[in-house]
């Protein structure tokens, strides 16, 4: 074979191998371009979506096997969606997933018990709804039900300002809003209760059934909250 007919040979390898490789990067792009469109028209997000959100949201199908993304879902019907985002831009917000009803309405009447920290079972919730899928999408199988915890920023901030003042670095704000003191459980641990008035409500993300609590209050304080703050202060320094 002559180097002339190598020469031809290569270049068409690489001709051919360059179509490849642009084949399979515009169906990279279509396939990007429709799982963007579908959680748009799902999600309601209307904002362009960045590759590295794409690829996010791309994670997510593959982590459940192909399983529909909120296709079943009343996340984001206009009801629902209402009830969870209305207080988001002067409060802070979590979620948190149960699978009984009867615990979703104990939580609403008494008040969120955790263990040591309340952040090992409650998600932030913000105003970003992407974000609001994937976290929905890790958490939804452990029940249907989703508590909102709903803290507002005037109370989040003086507290949290209480604390730092104090010195208290080992424990959160969510810790102080108690309106009883922590009590040791089974396993020894401490076990708190935030107050039942930061329970916005819940919502059955299958059938979009909202609960709202009716002592809900945000904005709602308690002399315990500061007597908290100096329990904590007075045993620090004992201890």
């Amino acid at each position: 074979m002559t180097f002339d007919a190598v020469h031809t040979i290569l270049f068409i390898l690489i001709v051919l191998l360059a179509g490849y490789i642009i084949f399979l990067h515009t169906r990279l792009i279509r396939k990007d371009l429709i799982i963007e469109n579908i959680v748009r028209k799902v999600s309601g997000i209307e904002k362009e979506l960045s590759m590295e959100e794409i690829r996010k949201v791309v994670s997510e199908l593959h982590n459940f096997r192909g399983k529909a993304l909120l296709l079943d879902d009343k996340l984001f019907d206009e009801e629902v969606a209402g009830f969870l985002f209305s207080d988001i831009k002067s409060s802070v917000n979590y979620i948190h997933y149960t699978k009984d009803e009867e615990v979703a309405l104990r939580i609403m009447k008494e008040g969120f018990r955790f263990v040591e920290s309340f952040y090992k079972t409650a998600l932030p919730l913000t105003n970003d709804k992407l974000d609001l899928i994937i976290k929905h999408n890790s958490k939804k199988f452990y029940g249907d039900y989703i508590i909102i915890i709903c803290i507002a920023d005037e109370i989040a901030r003086y507290y949290s300002a209480r604390l730092s003042e104090g010195g208290i670095r080992d424990l959160s704000l969510e810790n102080v809003l108690t309106e009883t003191p922590p009590a040791r459980n089974e396993n020894s641990d401490n076990e708190y209760i935030l107050s039942s008035h930061f329970i916005k409500g819940y919502v059955n993300y299958r059938t979009g059934e909202i609960s709202r609590n009716p002592g809900f209050n945000p904005q709602f304080t308690s002399p315990s909250f500061n007597e908290n703050i100096s329990r904590i202060k007075d045993t620090a320094k004992s201890s």
